[in-house]
């Protein structure tokens, strides 16, 4: 073992160790050596997880908006919500707090749950939250403090499914995927969040102009919710997941569900010889189960929660949920808020479809540079009379978005599935994952405070800042993971550490993939 590890360390960066190639033995093949319909049906479940992650983003836009308006709210407590900031940033917001309630239960007992339980109870906790909501819109005779503790509740209880979904989602799908379609399938999980949103913007403006109509628009989250719950007893668990837990068996038989004929017992072989390289390497460094704080995990561990921590405070997520009364500022329709959402679905599946032939990085720069461009030009827009600021507004608007779609989208939620190891990925991703909610409970709660007290130009100008920021950062923390197979990307990982402490090498290692 210890032989082939260091033949793989002498492998060259830009390529992976041609020795832990999967079926390297295998002739080509005309079809793939997985099943199209058994991976799309595995794809589904934490697709409908990010969906309804995404309806509640759209919903909440319009929900927000038509709780404050006296003919069309169907409560009592209207008003309190209408005259307070700090009211409509906590409504908001409390799917973000329970979402990270949520991820942080996952980083204690992740490991011990299992992918696809995650996603069970996330499907149950979306139900039961979604059920909530609609029967506060519904009891228009309750004041406010029982009407407000009862939609907190709703709201908290939908974040922890949307917490616990989107640990288990991306970690599942890197997983159990096929090495050559990984980043199509975690990325399409992007889309399927996509399609929530524009799917909750079309349901909040179909009930937009019914008295209470905010209860429907939360209430048909419930239908996709417990459909979750039912696929999740279809599809297998993880098989990395269960090679951790020691459950060889059970691992070979998930590899089955998705590989045909005898690839399924070359992809267990290969995935039982990774992992017995990866304990010895564990070993060799200290023995034991070192924790996610040690200092080899180090550079995963940045540049995967680095990643998400820029993709939330670069402002897009969180400006999503106030796209109604944003436009509306400006002077625009609700439908603008419909045809941003087209464009975030269309850009989303662009990102979809080239990932694994641009790479990740190349994404993310692209991504970046147009987020940068568009803040600026929104920054100059927001309070300018002039004609054709409006104009200037939505294309800008589009770009913002557009270019989120591109990169920290998609790839933000692909890099953290890929470049954390196997023993430590449970409670890592869940750390990335309390970090994408803090920040955007944090960045939802602020907006409308920040828009009050320094307007919308200068809240865009400081996402501005942090999207320049971005670009260094992905440049000098971020590796190309193209290519690789996820035990691949640990071994290199791995590899740059040794090289970086060994005392040989007179400067810091450079990125593999680069």
């Amino acid at each position: 073992m210890s032989d082939s590890n260091s033949d793989s360390e002498a492998m060259p960066l830009h390529s992976p160790p041609i020795s832990s190639l999967p079926n390297q033995d295998l002739p080509p093949a005309s079809s793939p050596d997985y099943s199209f319909s058994l991976v799309a049906l595995l794809f589904s479940v934490p697709a409908l997880g990010g969906a309804l992650f995404g309806y509640d983003i759209g919903s909440t836009s319009f929900a927000i908006t038509q709780m404050q308006d006296a003919n069309f709210a169907g409560v009592s407590w209207w008003q309190t919500v209408r005259s307070s900031p700090a009211w409509t940033g906590a409504i908001v917001s409390a799917g973000s707090a329970g979402a990270l309630l949520g991820s942080f239960l996952m980083f204690l007992c992740a490991d011990a749950l299992g992918r696809r339980t995650e996603l069970r109870l996330g499907g149950a906790l979306y139900a039961a939250g979604a059920l909530l909501e609609a029967w506060t819109a519904r009891s228009g005779d309750w004041g406010a403090g029982l009407g407000l503790t009862v939609l907190l509740a709703g709201r908290l209880i939908y974040g922890v499914g949307v917490g616990i979904t989107m640990h288990g989602a991306p970690t599942y799908l890197s997983e159990q995927s096929p090495t050559q379609i990984r980043g199509l399938l975690i990325s399409l999980k992007e889309a399927s969040i996509v399609l929530g949103i524009l799917m909750g913007y079309f349901v909040g403006l179909v009930f937009s102009k019914t008295v209470g109509g905010w209860a429907m628009t939360y209430g048909v989250a419930i239908i996709p919710a417990v459909l979750i719950v039912a696929l999740s007893f279809v599809i297998p668990e993880s098989c990395r997941w269960l090679l951790l837990q020691g459950k060889e068996r059970e691992a070979l038989e998930s590899l089955s569900f998705v590989f045909r004929g005898g690839h399924a017992e070359r992809e267990f072989e290969t995935l039982k010889n990774n992992q017995e390289i990866a304990e010895q390497t564990q070993e060799v460094q200290g023995g034991g189960n070192r924790g996610i704080w040690d200092p080899s995990y180090r550079a995963p561990f940045r540049a995967g929660v680095g990643i998400i921590v820029l993709q939330q405070i670069t402002g897009q997520p969180s400006v999503l949920s106030y796209a109604t009364p944003i436009f509306r500022d400006a002077g625009l329709s609700d439908y603008a808020t419909i045809l941003v959402a087209v464009f975030k679905l269309v850009a989303t599946l662009c990102a979809a479809v080239t990932v694994e032939k641009f790479g990740r990085k190349n994404l993310l720069y692209t991504g970046c540079s147009l987020m940068l461009a568009a803040l600026i030009a929104l920054s100059l827009s927001f309070g300018n009379t002039s004609q054709g600021a409006e104009g200037t507004i939505l294309i800008a608007m589009f770009v913002y978005i557009g270019g989120y779609q591109v990169g920290f989208g998609p790839i933000g939620w692909l890099i953290i599935s890929e470049v954390f190891p196997l023993s430590v990925r449970g409670q890592a991703v869940a750390v990335a994952v309390q970090m994408n909610f803090l920040l955007n409970a944090i960045v939802q709660f602020g907006v409308p405070v920040l828009e009050s007290w320094i307007g919308l130009n200068f809240t865009f100008a400081t996402f501005a800042a942090f999207t320049a920021y971005s670009i260094y950062f992905v440049k000098a923390n971020v590796p190309e993971t193209k290519g690789f197979t996820l035990e691949e990307i640990e071994q290199q990982f791995t590899s740059m550490y040794r090289r970086n402490t060994s005392g040989t090498a007179t400067q810091a290692q450079p990125l593999f993939g680069n």
